[in-house]
């Protein structure tokens, strides 16, 4: 074991009180829910909690300057982390995809996969301007593991 310093997560403290309100909502409500009633469960207790958010926040796909498309991301928590729920049992790369291609067309830094399927899980994904060419599929990772295809966080 190295007893190197571990570098501090990104958004560390912010992430943490937005799993902790992921695990709050998947332990309060029933499974098998529409994936916008866990998204507007968990819009409710960020606000509870004080924690600033938008729901369904659009943005735009530039194509050389012009605006050609529109996306929308599930929640923006304090403009600086997205947060994007589904529904799915298991991990699926078009959901990991969606993510990274989200935090590129924004510009942001920090993106959660909250699942909220048989088992909670969740991603983590870090995305920084010298990473943008590394976009591809996350690995396969632990409920609590934080996983980016560009770098990985120490946890």
């Amino acid at each position: 074991m190295s007893d190197a310093p571990r570098k501090p997560l990104l958004h560390q403290e912010l992430s943490s009180q937005i799993i902790s309100a992921f695990y709050e909502v998947y332990n309060t409500m029933v499974r098998g829910l529409l994936e916008g009633c866990y998204q507007n469960a968990l819009f409710v207790e960020l606000q509870e909690r004080g924690i600033p958010v938008d729901r369904e926040v659009p943005f735009g796909v530039r194509y050389k300057e012009r605006i050609v498309g529109q996306y929308r991301v599930d929640l923006l928590v304090d403009r600086k982390v997205i947060v994007e729920c589904k529904t799915a049992d298991t991990l699926h790369s078009q959901h990991e995809s969606q993510m990274l291609h989200y935090l590129k067309a924004t510009n942001t830094e920090l993106g959660l996969l909250m699942y909220f399927g048989t088992k909670p899980l969740f991603r983590r994904f870090v995305h920084t301007s010298g990473s943008a060419a590394s976009f591809g599929n996350a690995e396969e990772a632990a409920v609590t593991e934080d996983v980016t295809p560009a770098r990985r966080e120490s946890a």
